[in-house]
């Protein structure tokens, strides 16, 4: 007995530290519970990764079932409102520590009360395509036990966990405020570009009767469209049977009681009450394509958006299409409103106004386009620069443009030899004998030249020597002697060579850089080029052949309209050239002083007798009233020496007695039509009765 008890007291200590080993076991050997924050940390950093699937798994199951949410719609639904608002970055911050609660020690505001559950709060910072929507959010966790044994915590989702006012069966909508394209307007506030309303004409699917097939060609037959347009229009995936489909523009708001399913409908589009007259100033707008889109660095345009692609509209375009807007709500599940979110009003584009008078711009249009002639008239007002007409021809309907064009119309502009897209008074044309005046101005500073100064020149042509080689100067009329007057009357290219010659190289290019060669005065909206006097490898004018070709405004020498129209203003306004001006209020430069008034009157006093003396090259326009000073000019474009090449013809024109207009004028290919005769016939009706002069 004694020894059972001694054997007992013996296995005590052992069993004791047996018990204790085993509890220190099973103690070390559970899983250590994770704590609430690194649920909320893993919450975290999956919202601002936009994990949203990852996040499903934080929720508790019974949250998710009461918002009858399954995996798949909890990620669509963040998805959905993310990308709706175009949330480029989240910024997720739990909020520092308050003292109205107790705390977890982190500095974080808990609000327990219960052991099995756990509030924190923190600050949500959207960045969607209108701003930064910023939100204070709760997440309330609680400790829910595992199939397996063990705790966790898991977070209770609500809809308000993406935005603050979200219930049950709300939904975030997005709206894009459009603003106002802002008017191109003339010098009177008269609209070059504007709001308009064309008619549209489409079909309706379910009316089109018994046989639609043939009923379509029938459509088609009437509107001069091709089946299969409408047949492609009919296929889009958005068509119902009851939809109206729009198909094209029309000018006939009825329709044939034969054509069943038609429908005729009123729309608002960019207009341009000038039309032809002011397509290639103005240009037009289209809808965004997929390259305009790719070109978008700023990001600003959306497919289906207008964008302008030509002329004014393209160069001013953010000015004129203002700033879009937006508006992101929260509504209920019928829809109404809940809260707005976040807006940003529209900002609608400016209005531009510009020197143009529209019914200059109309008449000297029809002048020039009459007959299928191709070129360009500039006319300004030499006094201030205001330009008061742009046009060019051939030109296109820029509102068909804007509602698009038919093949058979696409088609005519296509083949067009003469390119009616082409915009002629930015195009840079050898000026010909219209230069003379300036190289004359040249000759007259340089004390060179003087009105009296002549020559004694034999027959059609000239050379310098013989270190000219087979080349010659020639020119139309054999006068002899010649003086400075005479030669700008009669034209003389002989006389202005050999002063250009005498001049040297030096100071003539002096003297005819001072009329603006290189400057582009400003007029980036015209995408305008300076003019040039040579190629860049022959600035120098160094080949005496090249400056003589030079002084009567061939050679090398290019000069857009605008320019040569600019470069006539010293001899209107005491020797001070004026530059063109095309929008109202934009600041300019100050006239510049480039000769002086003595030989800006010189010059004008000789082209006055150029149209009042017999045998002037403008003495045509002497019928009219007193007071005008011209010069014209017909420029041979060569492809080989030898050959006859293309003539242009040139004038410019202006009022010497109260100056209030100047005209420069190109017609192209007027071989065979008397040059730049055919350019003063075609003037000189619109000055006799389009009441420019008065």
């Amino acid at each position: 007995m004694k020894s059972k008890r001694k054997m007992i007291y013996g296995l005590l200590p052992i069993l004791f530290a047996g018990g204790i080993g085993m509890y220190l076991y099973m103690q070390n050997s559970k899983t250590e519970e994770v704590k609430p924050e690194v649920t909320v940390n893993q919450y975290i950093e999956h919202l601002q990764k936009k994990e949203f699937d990852q996040l499903y798994t934080l929720m508790t199951p019974a949250s998710l079932k009461e918002s009858d949410m399954n995996r798949e719609q909890f990620v669509e639904k963040y998805n959905a409102i993310y990308s709706g608002m175009e949330v480029s970055s989240i910024k997720a911050e739990l909020k520092p520590k308050v003292n109205k609660e107790p705390t977890d020690g982190t500095g974080t505001e808990t609000k327990n009360q219960n052991p099995d559950t756990y509030e924190v709060d923190y600050s949500l910072q959207l960045t969607t395509f209108l701003g930064e929507v910023n939100e204070t959010h709760t997440l309330k966790l609680v400790r829910e036990e595992l199939d397996e044994g063990g705790k966790v915590w898991r977070i209770n989702w609500k809809p308000s966990m993406i935005l603050t006012d979200m219930v049950k069966g709300s939904k975030v909508r997005v709206r894009t405020l459009f603003p106002e394209r802002g008017d191109i307007v003339d010098r009177e506030g008269l609209p070059l570009a504007t709001k308009g309303n064309i008619y549209e004409w489409g079909i309706v699917p379910e009316k089109l009767g018994e046989n639609p097939e043939t009923m379509i060609v029938r459509i088609a037959e009437h509107y001069k469209v091709t089946a299969d347009l409408i047949n492609n229009a009919l296929a889009q995936k958005w068509v119902k049977p009851e939809y109206f489909v729009p198909i094209a523009s029309t000018e006939d708001s009825r329709v044939p009681v034969t054509l069943a399913g038609v429908q005729v409908q009123s729309k608002e589009i960019r207009y341009y009450p000038l039309g032809e007259a002011a397509a290639h100033l103005i240009g037009y707008v289209r809808k965004a394509t997929k390259e305009d889109l790719e070109k978008d660095t700023e990001g600003y345009y959306r497919a289906e958006d207008w964008i302008g692609k030509a002329g004014l509209e393209q160069s001013l375009e953010k000015q004129l299409r203002g700033e879009r807007g937006g508006l992101i709500e929260i509504t209920d599940d019928s829809g109404n409103t809940r809260s707005e979110l976040i807006r940003k009003d529209a900002v609608d584009g400016q209005n531009v106004q510009l020197t143009i008078d529209s019914e200059q711009q109309r008449k000297l249009y029809k002048t020039l386009a009459s007959d299928g002639d191709a070129g360009a008239m500039v006319m300004m007002n030499p006094t201030d620069g205001n330009l008061l007409a742009l046009v060019s021809a051939p030109s296109y309907n820029p509102n068909k443009m804007v509602t698009g064009l038919t093949q058979a119309e696409w088609d005519a502009y296509s083949a067009d030899e003469k390119l009616p897209f082409i915009n002629r008074f930015t195009n840079r044309y050898a000026p010909g004998s219209t230069f003379k005046a300036i190289t004359a101005a040249a000759g007259l500073m340089e004390k060179v030249t003087t009105p009296d100064k002549s020559h004694d020149i034999s027959g059609l042509q000239w050379r310098k020597d013989e270190s000219w080689g087979g080349y010659y100067v020639k020119r139309v009329k054999s006068v002899s002697p010649v003086n400075m007057v005479d030669a700008l009357v009669y034209s003389d290219n002989i006389y202005f060579a050999m002063e250009a010659v005498e001049m040297g190289s030096a100071k003539f290019i002096d003297g005819i850089q001072k009329f603006g060669f290189g400057d582009n005065f400003g007029l980036d909206e015209l995408y305008l080029k300076p003019s040039q006097y040579a190629n860049e490898a022959h600035l120098d004018l160094s080949s005496e052949v090249l400056l003589a070709d030079t002084s009567y405004g061939q050679g090398e020498m290019l000069m857009s309209p605008i320019h040569l129209a600019s470069s006539f203003t010293p001899f209107i306004n005491e020797g001070k050239m004026v530059k063109p001006v095309l929008i109202e209020e934009k600041e300019t430069a100050k006239p510049e002083v480039v000769i002086t008034p003595e030989v800006a009157n010189t010059v004008k006093d000789a082209l006055g007798e150029v149209v009042t003396r017999s045998g002037g090259t403008a003495h045509s326009l002497n019928s009219l009233p007193e007071g005008l000073a011209a010069k014209t000019g017909t420029a041979e474009l060569k492809a080989k020496k030898g050959e006859k090449g293309q003539e242009n013809g040139f004038v410019v024109v202006f009022d010497t007695e109260s100056p209030s207009f100047l005209i420069a004028a190109v017609i192209e290919q007027v071989n065979g039509r008397g040059g730049s005769h055919y350019v003063l016939d075609k003037l000189k009706p619109f000055l006799e009765k389009k009441g420019v002069i008065q």
